[in-house]
């Protein structure tokens, strides 16, 4: 089931956003500008998909110091299949993963894993491979993912060279990553694997 089927099932794109963020992070209590930070959606349609999230029992409000939080209600009643079927989705496309990290620089490897492929295991979740990798455009494109997903992620990015060299040498940190549980978006290096 991809993200754009949730999309559909779910009455916006932002209530999903929400609905990730909180489900990824159910401890969590935000003040609303918060929500729509992380999120990476407007202000005025945060705050309509929290009062709509309220309105079901989903979230949960509380005020500290004149401010008010919101935060995911343990009690909901729907709560288990709600994870279901929010986490049975993939995260994000690798079709919109690819299109994105395309952008970055001479991208050699991409490999995803972890949240971005819904598993709990995995040293990272995106291993980047390549050179002259532009730091803006990566930091802009791992804040979209991580508002997509509704949870910061956990990326290295290493030079061709320095790939290989780890390799060769059977670096505990990147045979993890490659015997772990994983899906290759883009491979170069076929020999080297």
């Amino acid at each position: 089931m991809s993200s754009e089927i949730l999309e559909k099932l779910f009455h916006s794109k932002a209530e999903v956003k929400l609905l990730r963020l909180f489900l990824n992070n159910p401890q969590e209590f935000y003040l609303s500008n918060e929500i729509s930070e992380k999120s990476k959606t407007d202000l005025s349609l945060s705050r309509k998909e929290i009062a709509n999230l309220i309105d079901m029992k989903f979230l949960v409000s509380k005020k500290k110091s004149g401010k008010t939080y919101y935060g995911m209600n343990s009690s909901f009643t729907l709560l288990n299949e709600l994870k279901k079927l929010i986490f049975k989705a993939s995260p994000t496309s690798s079709e919109r993963i690819m299109s994105q990290v395309d952008k970055l620089g001479q991208i050699r490897l991409l490999v995803i894993s972890g949240a971005l492929i819904n598993s709990e295991k995995g040293r990272v979740d995106i291993l980047i491979v390549g050179e002259h990798i532009s730091k803006s455009r990566l930091k802009n494109f791992l804040e979209n993912t991580e508002a997509e997903i509704g949870r910061n992620l956990n990326y290295v990015s290493m030079s061709t060279d320095e790939f290989r060299y780890r390799r060769s040498m059977f670096d505990k940190f990147v045979i993890d990553i490659l015997e772990g549980p994983h899906k290759i978006l883009i491979d170069k290096l076929k020999s080297d694997l």
